[in-house]
């Protein structure tokens, strides 16, 4: 048996004291860097606290087998905050306050001096007692040096998991109410009955609730009787007191479910086979080889770029991404530009690991072979550090493209440090020697600002960056890489091109490979739009495409409902989104349609930020349109009731009954609309005559009519001008 000789940092060691004292267990917190010292602390002492041995000590314990190594996990510590209340979560975070400026002093929080005043400004600056800042200490380091190990210990309480024994007095929470049904103790024979109940009328076919398997439960198993009315024998059951009640079934059947032959019995052996098996297997496994795992970083380049459009505008430095190969250092994929360090600038990387470098190159005035930037595929396992890469946005790696996306702890860039080698490389061959790079991160006073020495435009950087790349993967002769015995017996030089083709042809690498039409539109941001009769609508705005009109999509949703559809965007260009068809292995394009005109070249952003001043301007004027419309009802008011009043005087003093009023209506408004024609009429001489009192399509045959030409003069029928005269003598005028 090999022994164990490395001591690190959190090891469980038990020491064998002797038949009699049983054991002793300690944790190591801490080991010196020149492996001398080592700090531990007793994990089954309430009042311990560090102590130093040495390391020559531990050495010892192992070869003459006094201490081993032990596993020690404390099952009451949650690992996930997800499960953690909001409540705990913050008794937490008060106790991780007190004692993290202790906890991370290391090793100085050790020594009892140090800790000593470290506790007393903890208890200045919190207002603790000292006993509760040692007890946050002490469970802090036994529990492994874990955030959560400051929980409350809650799981201790009470007796969880153990089953109490049924006695005369009702167990269970007590009823709000008196008369509120309280079930019974369920014994033995009862859970039985409760089983077998689940059996038969849960676990079928059927697929039939837990509250009708409940009732049919009990009018089997615990009925006393029935009755007969007509042809139907209806089950009696006893009074609710002597039934179970079903917070009682349903805890029973939570308690004692067997989920997988719950899922047989309703589901079928092929339907839980399909969607519910155990996926314990992996297609995925480390392999050693190209594209087995990519890393990717960015970096803020140490150089200040000029406009392409004003070489006087300076704007600033670049984003530079890098995704590279770690077996064969061989770099994939590159993106200089102004985006990020953001999704957006990854998006930009990722997309050109697949994409042809020729062309690439191209666009550049770089004129390459295909071997000598031979990659474009995505790998098996993405490395990165958080950030970017981390949350919802790279699902589509994982779930479409099949890359498995692995984000390093924070503040540990060593864990990806072959993409950190590669800025730091890139900076010394090439970008501290342009003008406007950054020599010194502080200018000495007076010296001249480097800013002003910037000369190379983003397009010009990024040729230089590519021939850079060229010059790593083609040339780059990388001594200190260790090279297995399979290369060295093949005579591989240490070049990424060399690597990366012996690998591809002796190992069996996980390269994939993606049209790169597909690696974009999974790679852009993903969300829903809405199918309206007025077209797609996205963010407030509105899209058409080929697709919603052959299949008569708005016609659709505007005489039944409207619905959702996925899409993709890139959040720079409001222009266009793409429809998500067959599970992202197609897409269709929809373009902004002309009424939205006032979208079009923006970015996502600034259309959200237009809607949000929007919606607070209409916010800011609901209380002057409120006033103004108060003071329009007041107006209204005012003139209803002065109308009212007149016409209630009017009508008060008539002859006319109800039925003749109503009779009238229609003459009135004839005799109504030749009186207002006077008033209404276009008149565009100043001269006022006999005309402005006619009616509009009278012609007098003594002003422009032709006596010749009756036809063309109107007089209005008898009847007519006689309800005229009459309203004109109620007037006071002469007949």
């Amino acid at each position: 048996m090999q022994l164990r000789t490395t001591l690190y940092e959190n090891m469980v060691v038990e020491w064998i004291l002797s038949e009699v004292e049983n054991r002793y267990i300690e944790r190591i917190l801490w080991v010196s860097p020149a492996n001398e010292v080592v700090l531990s602390i007793a994990l089954e002492d309430d009042k311990a606290f560090p102590i130093m041995k040495t390391y020559t000590e531990y050495i010892a314990g192992f070869e003459s087998n006094l201490c081993k190594q032990i596993d020690w996990i404390n099952e009451s510590i949650p690992q996930l905050d997800k499960s953690i209340e909001a409540d705990d979560l913050a008794l937490r975070d008060k106790a991780w306050d007190a004692i993290k400026n202790i906890v991370l002093s290391e090793p100085d929080c050790f020594d009892k001096k140090l800790r000593g005043v470290l506790v007393r400004e903890a208890l200045n600056r919190t207002g603790l007692h000292k006993s509760t800042i040692y007890r946050y200490l002490r469970r802090y380091w036994q529990g492994g040096k874990i955030k959560n190990t400051l929980l409350p210990f809650y799981n201790n309480c009470g007796s969880r998991g153990t089953e109490r024994t049924p006695g005369e007095t009702k167990r269970g929470r007590p009823r709000k109410f008196e008369d509120e049904p309280s079930g019974i103790n369920i014994d033995e024979e009862t859970k039985q009955l409760l089983r077998s109940g689940i059996r038969l009328f849960y676990n079928t076919k059927e697929k039939a609730p837990l509250k009708h398997a409940y009732q049919k439960t009990l009018e089997k198993f615990f009925s006393t009787g029935f009755r007969q009315e007509g042809k139907a024998l209806i089950p009696i059951l006893p009074p609710s007191e002597q039934l179970p009640t079903f917070g009682q079934y349903r805890y029973w059947f939570k308690k004692e479910m067997d989920l997988e032959d719950t899922l047989k019995s309703r589901l079928g052996k092929k339907q839980f086979e399909l969607n519910f098996r155990p996926i314990l297997g992996s297609s995925t496994y480390e392999s050693f080889g190209p594209g087995s795992r990519y890393q990717i970083d960015a970096t803020i380049a140490d150089v200040f770029l000029v406009s392409e459009y004003r070489r006087d505008w300076i704007i600033g430095r670049p984003i530079v991404y890098i995704v590279i190969d770690v077996f064969s250092r061989y770099i994939a994929g590159v993106y200089i530009g102004l985006e990020g360090p953001s999704w957006i600038g990854a998006m930009m990387a990722l997309a050109n690991t697949t994409r042809d470098k020729v062309q690439f190159c191209a666009q550049y005035g770089i004129e390459i072979e295909p071997e000598e930037w031979i990659c474009s595929h995505l790998p098996q396992k993405l490395t990165a550090d958080r950030g970017e890469l981390e949350g919802h946005k790279p699902g589509h790696l994982i779930d479409v493209l099949g890359v498995d996306v692995e984000n390093t702890s924070p503040y540990r860039a060593d864990w990806k440090g072959i993409v950190e080698q590669q800025f730091r490389l890139i900076n010394l061959r090439s970008v501290r020697f342009i003008p406007g790079a950054i020599k010194e991160r502080y200018r000495e006073r007076g010296e001249r600002d480097y800013r002003l020495d910037a000369k190379l435009t983003l397009r010009e950087f990024t040729e230089i960056m590519i021939r850079n790349v060229l010059y790593h993967n083609n040339h780059h002769h990388m001594h200190w890489y260790d090279r297995n015995e399979f290369m060295v017996t093949d005579d591989v030089l240490p070049i990424p091109r060399d690597l990366w083709q012996w690998g591809i042809i002796n190992r069996n690498g996980r390269l994939k490979k993606q049209p790169e039409h597909i690696v974009k539109l999974n790679l852009m941001y993903h969300g829903e739009a809405t199918v309206t009769a007025e077209g797609i609508q996205f963010k407030g705005m509105h899209y058409g495409c080929d697709l919603a009109l052959r299949e008569q999509w708005f016609v659709k949703a505007r005489a039944s409902k409207t619905w959702r559809v996925k899409v993709c965007y890139d959040p720079r260009s409001t222009n266009e989104i793409y429809l998500w068809l067959d599970e992202g292995h197609k897409f269709e394009i929809c373009t902004l349609l002309e009424r939205e005109e006032r979208y079009r070249d923006k970015r996502i952003e600034e259309v959200e930020d237009l809607h949000e001043i929007e919606k607070y301007q209409g916010r800011h004027h609901e209380v002057s349109n409120m006033l103004s419309k108060i003071e329009l009802d007041a107006h209204s008011k005012a003139i209803v009731d002065e109308a009212s009043k007149k016409t209630d005087e009017v009508i008060k003093h008539s002859e006319e009954s109800k039925t003749q009023r109503l009779k009238g209506t229609k003459k009135n408004r004839s005799a109504e609309k030749y009186l207002n024609r006077p008033q209404e009429v276009f008149q565009l001489s100043d001269t006022e005559n006999s005309a402005d009192q006619m009616p509009n399509n009278v012609i007098p045959l003594s002003r422009g009519s032709n006596s010749e030409n009756p036809e063309k003069a109107y007089i209005p029928p008898a009847n007519k001008l006689s309800k005229i005269k009459a309203y004109m003598l109620e007037d006071g005028e002469d007949e």
